[in-house]
């Protein structure tokens, strides 16, 4: 499932980089893209991971493998638990 599979009103708002990141261009909030869907607010990573990955646990969270908070590519994003999500993020600040 390719960025091509998105809602052309999602996909141009949306940058692909050299790394491989997607980074949305729309609004933003503490550094994550904001979305209205469906007549509600939504985090911009999430919904584009929803609908490219509709298997997804939705009690999971999606934690930023490239650590690029911007960036709403699937392939940099990972379901793990509000636990792992939190020592990930622990983690990388204490390698900083």
């Amino acid at each position: 499932f390719g960025m091509h599979n998105l809602p052309d009103r999602v996909r141009e708002k949306i940058e692909v980089t050299p790394s491989g990141c997607w980074l949305w261009l729309g609004a933003k909030t503490k550094g994550y893209g904001d979305v209205k869907w469906n007549g509600g607010a939504r985090k911009a990573h999430r919904l584009i991971y929803e609908l490219l990955r509709p298997e997804f646990d939705e009690n999971l969270k999606l934690d930023h493998l490239c650590a690029n908070k911007g960036c709403v590519n699937p392939d940099h994003l990972e379901p793990v638990t509000q636990r792992e999500n939190v020592r990930r993020a622990l983690e990388r600040r204490a390698s900083k």
